[in-house]
């Protein structure tokens, strides 16, 4: 089946020549009357090689061009000679195969080329190759698509990599930077001196680096393959292989002195510590010890560039060397702030954003604030800078608007569960007092006493009184409690937690007691009931479970990992490969 219209247009068709026999051909594709091309192309299929309008382009060469894969696929079928693609150049010069290039349709290359690979190597007017029109436009996936083609089967000296030195670099960035890793592994691979040339392509892993899987994604990984996660999987050490090829680059210029390097290592190593990619500095300290030492313009360091900009990994990195060290305990900026001060100022919302409300996020700042006292020395926790603003000051001030929306936030959650909760304690209550099937007249004992779906009953209406009752009472002293900045840390969030928990389970009780009800009452003993009456009660129940998992979920892994050292889960000692002997050297100058 022909699609109705093709899936976009992006190059120039040129004016339709009035004198070709052909000029229905053209005028079909002008009206995109597509039925009307497919009758023509199979009843002649000479027209795909000699029809041209007054550029010299062919069927063929629109078809890849406007991104019709379909007719591409289409008339290279009826193509017997794969040869007759080599003569089959525009004005230009250009084979269909530069077309392709130049538009970066990634699928009318592979076709292309899996008819005829000889075509990567045809050259334009301007000797130049397909691989050359993909570079100039910076198509990646098409580039990528060429490199494969070129190195498939080794009949290719050498990858086609010979254009300008600055777009080298520039290629190998941009690839680097859309995370396609293995084109930037063959870029290097083929290219080792570019991608030396300066720090930009050190630079632009260091500025995304991938962190990996998150906790939700972890979690679901050992039981999905899912195409985008298994890919975020690998994304690390993909960009580990690019690091560590280019680093061994540097390595192997051997500069005259070490202080050379620094021309390399300063900025991406900096910019490492402010975007969390501990491989990256591991990585550099391993081969340039006295990076420990690089500043920036404004006079900070990584282990303060980390506590800035909340680099968790980063801070866990260098702790050690921090904490065997009076350095860190007593370091200052040129306002006197110390890391106390520095921490008290609101992350970037880059960093903020990662937690589920302003809740979480203060609770992270907080925690922060807690960690970094541990290094620095107890007589600077009260130390004025030259604002005469002690480090809590600071934190009180950058923070007191999150205070507030964590405030709103927190109450809102309370409000609407106290409402839930309450409802619920109401419903169970009157259930309790008012057994299904009523009881007997005589000494009052209910009629279903002792059967096994009676017991349920009970014992799933007494689950969710209670636990209702909890719930409520948990929201109640959240919203009659007071909401300073502290409290944050581990009381607020606390309480919520155990609020959200006892309203989960008393709701999944409530609706057990509804369904054992129902099979008491309307089922008379049909176990087959059993079935219908189970999944309508798991709706509801997942429902609410979906709903509200995520966050309590969220509020338990904040709350309760970061007893003591909150970066303990990193557990990036075994994977350290520097020499933190040779590293602490420089880092006590």
């Amino acid at each position: 089946m022909v699609p109705k219209e093709a899936e976009g247009s992006t190059m120039r068709e040129g004016k339709l020549s009035k004198t070709e026999p052909n000029n229905e051909l053209f005028k079909a594709i002008e009206e995109q009357r597509w039925h009307d091309l497919e009758s023509m192309i199979r009843k002649d299929n000479n027209v795909i090689a000699e029809a041209r309008n007054s550029d010299g382009n062919t069927v063929l060469h629109i078809m890849v061009g406007i991104g019709f894969n379909y007719f591409v696929n289409e008339m290279l079928s009826l193509i017997k000679d794969a040869k007759l693609l080599l003569e089959m150049k525009n004005q230009d010069g250009s084979t269909a195969l530069h077309i392709a290039a130049i538009v970066g349709n990634k699928p009318a290359a592979e076709l292309l080329l899996k008819k005829n690979r000889d075509l990567l190597e045809t050259k334009d007017n301007k000797k130049e190759t397909p691989f050359h029109k993909a570079f100039e436009n910076m198509h990646l996936s098409t580039i990528e698509c060429l490199l494969k083609a070129a190195n498939d089967d080794g009949k290719t000296k050498g990858t086609p990599i010979n254009v300008d030195r600055r777009k080298d670099v520039n290629l190998l960035v941009n690839a680097i930077s859309a995370k396609k890793y293995d084109l930037a592994k063959e870029l290097v691979k083929n290219n080792l001196e570019f991608a030396v040339e300066d720090d930009d392509v050190l630079m632009a892993i260091s500025k995304t680096f991938p962190n990996g899987l998150n906790f939700w994604e972890t979690f679901i990984y050992p039981i999905s393959r899912i195409e985008n996660i298994e890919k975020k999987n690998k994304e690390p050490q993909e960009a580990k292989e690019v690091l560590i090829m280019v680093c061994k680059e540097i390595q192997n210029k051997k500069l005259e002195s070490r202080d050379a390097y620094s021309r390399y290592y300063t900025k991406p190593f900096l910019e490492a510590a402010r975007q969390n990619a501990y491989q990256v500095v591991d990585e550099i300290l391993k081969r340039c010890p006295e990076a420990i030492r690089y500043t920036d313009k404004s006079g900070y360091d990584i282990i303060q560039l980390s506590v800035i900009h909340r680099s968790e990994k980063i801070y866990e990195l260098i702790y050690e060397l921090g904490r065997a060290s009076n350095v860190y305990k007593m370091m200052e900026d040129s306002s006197k702030n110390n890391l106390l001060h520095l921490v008290g100022r609101l992350a970037p919302w880059h960093k903020l954003k990662l937690r589920t409300g302003a809740t979480l996020q203060l609770q992270r700042e907080l925690q922060w604030r807690e960690e970094v006292k541990k290094m620095v020395s107890p007589a600077y926790h009260t130390k004025e800078n030259i604002f005469n603003e002690t480090p809590d000051m600071v934190f009180t001030n950058e923070h007191k608007n999150l205070v507030l929306e964590a405030e709103t936030c927190m109450k809102t959650i309370a409000e609407s569960c106290s409402i839930t909760a309450g409802l619920i304690t109401t419903i169970v209550f009157a259930a309790a007092i008012t057994v299904p099937g009523g009881n007997h007249q005589d000494d009052g004992f209910p009629l279903f006493a002792g059967q096994i779906p009676f017991t349920i009953f009970g014992i799933s209406v007494a689950i969710s009184l209670f636990a209702s009752t909890t719930a409520l009472l948990m929201f109640q002293s959240i919203l009659t409690g007071r909401f300073f900045e502290e409290d944050f840390l581990d009381s607020l969030p606390t309480r919520l937690i155990f609020g959200l928990c006892s309203l989960m389970i008393s709701t999944t009780a409530m609706i057990v007691a509804f369904s054992t009800t129902l099979f008491l009452v309307f089922c008379h003993k049909k176990l087959w009931m059993l079935a219908p009456i189970g999944v309508l009660a798991f709706l509801p129940i997942s429902s609410f479970l979906i709903v509200q998992i995520q966050l309590t979920v969220d509020l338990l892994w904040s709350t309760y990992r970061q007893i003591g050292y909150i970066f303990e889960k990193y557990n990036l000692g075994n994977s350290i490969t520097y020499n933190p002997n040779d590293v602490s050297l420089f880092f006590k100058q």
